[in-house]
């Protein structure tokens, strides 16, 4: 009765027009038009008319799916009040140890944050696992993002505008790198000097199943890859990898062990890619990889943000939700803001 009631609230509330403008001016920023207001999002909410909705903790909704449904609607539901630019997207939000877990990784739930992956014991477990090829894709997390995404569909189905506007995006599945990382642990870094064949090959596993299984997802979501959304964005192509981990690599490590499999990842789906923390020693080459549309970057006060600039307007890649204090004066093109 409780989720009935908040959607039957949100539903309401749902100004189509509303949506067709954000998606337009999104579609604007990756056609580099020059506007005369970019894309922005608040990053702290104005006084709002309605504030009721649910706040769960992360652990409810980690094994309730109708918690989480409310949980993900929660900022949709606060930003169309405010009249930004944030879509109507949610996720199936089981954090970074998805696809480490379709692997074969364990992972425990925390009280303060996302789950935590356990790294698997030794280099020997990483040879069985690279010698086992492509898991089942619904194993460890990876059936309860699907199911979960499902459960969504149903819920909304009676609500016509919700079941036209919500967009399900694609769950976190880090980047190649990223993924490797979670499973091997930091011997990974040692491994790149004295294993680097091993490194290639878990990477050639993870990325062949982060494919796969993100073909899965979109045959199952009847999402393409042209236009979609991911967090409070909306962007040009099918995919939101993650470089967290490569920032602590150097340039040349990024070029062997980071941009091929990411490459391999645009190729099929094209999009963007994330990195929390500094990436200016890497992103000109980062800007130069196939089918690639926009970067965000987490940190920009831990980057040269004109070596960012440089390398990102000069291969036409859109630099997505930037804080506004980091736009350069006069800037009408190819950023979207958070304010």
């Amino acid at each position: 009765m409780m989720l009935g009631r908040y959607l039957a609230k949100f539903d309401r509330l749902i100004d189509p027009q509303h949506y067709a403008r954000i998606e337009r001016r999104y579609r604007a920023v990756f056609s580099w038009e020059e506007m005369d207001e970019l894309p922005y999002v608040w990053g702290q909410l104005p006084p709002l008319p309605d504030t009721d909705w649910p706040d769960y903790p992360y652990n409810d909704t980690f094994v309730d799916r109708e918690k989480m449904l409310l949980a993900q609607l929660r900022q949709p539901f606060l930003h169309l009040q405010a009249r930004d630019d944030h879509p109507l997207s949610i996720r199936a939000n089981y954090g970074t140890v998805i696809l480490p877990t379709i692997l074969g990784g364990q992972y425990q739930l925390t009280e303060m944050s996302l789950p935590w992956a356990h790294h698997l014991p030794n280099r020997d477990a990483i040879r069985r696992l690279v010698d086992a090829g492509i898991p089942n894709l619904r194993s460890g997390l990876g059936g309860a993002c699907l199911d979960t995404a499902a459960y969504y569909r149903e819920a909304l189905a009676p609500y016509p505008n919700l079941a036209s506007h919500v967009r399900i995006y694609h769950p976190d599945l880090q980047g190649p790198f990223d993924v490797a990382h979670l499973l091997w642990g930091p011997d990974i870094f040692l491994a790149l000097y004295d294993e680097p064949a091993l490194v290639h090959a878990l990477l050639d596993l993870v990325t062949r199943t982060y494919i796969a299984y993100l073909a899965l997802w979109k045959s199952e979501l009847d999402e393409g890859n042209d236009f979609t959304s991911h967090w409070s964005i909306m962007m040009r192509g099918g995919a939101m990898l993650r470089d967290d981990t490569p920032v602590m690599l150097s340039p040349a490590q990024y070029e062997e062990f980071v941009k091929p499999y990411d490459q391999r990842v645009l190729d099929v789906f094209g999009g963007c890619i994330h990195f929390c923390g500094r990436g200016d020693h890497w992103i000109a080459s980062m800007a130069a990889s196939r089918n690639l549309y926009g970067v965000n970057l987490s940190q920009p006060d831990w980057n040269n943000m004109e070596i960012v600039w440089q390398a990102t307007r000069q291969r036409r890649i859109v630099v997505l939700d930037l804080l506004e204090q980091y736009l350069p004066p006069g800037t009408r093109a190819g950023v979207t803001v958070r304010r």
